[in-house]
């Protein structure tokens, strides 16, 4: 789906955009400098890869796939580490009339993870699953620190809570404002700082490592949880939702792979 248009300079051999690497979400209790470096380099398909069109054209745009290799989440109380690749792919599309690049988003994909013990308690007593999904929003803030602006919620689910509950959703995202650089949170809460993207791979395409990171944003209550919302004072309750901006964070390390749009 396209967004609004935005210039930035694409990613080269002499010089990435902003746009480019903006596909890492993070989120975190600390400095973005998790135990990435041990990560391994995960597979790349460009699957995902959005379709173009007009006015932008395959010849010179560029398909970005980030895959999220570990990190955390924090909503309020909730904390939960990242224990499955969270993958986005989206397009820096070249405009040969402006000669401008577009941020166009293609997918969002991530599996349901297993909830850390502890976290919501024992009233909900059998095992719970977040599965982080795609809310939306997506725009490429210009800036020297690769920011990105994503929306997304977190869809909650185990036998009692039902497939429809969620932190977050369309109408009401989470809405993340990452950066390889340093936050800018609320007074009160301590700036953390992500990792800029670094070169790992050249060939048979460029791969980036990278670390983006959030604390700046708010969390709404949660919603669709137990037949007819009826459960979802207690998911409230659990993970400490609604949260004010300055009491969430996120940290995504991330690899960034490239891929030229095949010339047609």
């Amino acid at each position: 789906m396209a967004m609004r248009n935005k210039s930035f300079t694409r990613w080269t051999g002499r010089g990435m955009a902003a746009g480019v690497a903006a596909l890492a979400t993070t989120a975190g209790l600390m400095s973005g400098t998790a135990a990435h470096a041990d990560d391994p380099i995960p597979t790349f398909d460009f699957a995902d890869c959005p379709v173009l069109q007009a006015p932008y054209v395959n010849g010179g745009s560029v398909c970005l796939e980030s895959i999220v290799t570990s990190g955390t989440f924090q909503l309020g109380k909730f904390n939960q580490q990242i224990t499955s690749p969270i993958k986005l792919t989206f397009a820096s599309a070249l405009n040969p009339d402006t000669q401008e690049y577009t941020p166009i988003f293609g997918k969002m994909r991530a599996d349901k993870m297993l909830v850390q013990p502890g976290i919501f308690g024992d009233p909900l007593l059998t095992a719970v699953y977040a599965q982080p999904e795609f809310a939306g929003v997506f725009d490429q803030p210009t800036g020297p620190d690769y920011h990105i602006t994503l929306g997304m919620r977190i869809r909650l689910s185990n036998p009692f809570l039902g497939g429809s509950c969620v932190i977050g959703d369309t109408g009401n995202p989470i809405t993340l404002h990452l950066t390889t650089g340093t936050t800018s949170p609320p007074a009160g809460t301590a700036p953390i700082t992500g990792k800029p993207a670094t070169i790992v791979q050249r060939t048979p395409f460029v791969i980036r490592s990278a670390t983006h990171v959030d604390n700046t944003f708010a969390v709404p209550g949660a919603k669709g949880c137990g037949l007819g919302g009826t459960a979802n004072w207690l998911v409230n309750l659990q993970a400490g939702v609604p949260s004010a901006a300055g009491q969430n964070q996120m940290i995504f390390n991330e690899y960034l792979g490239q891929k030229n749009y095949p010339a047609t």
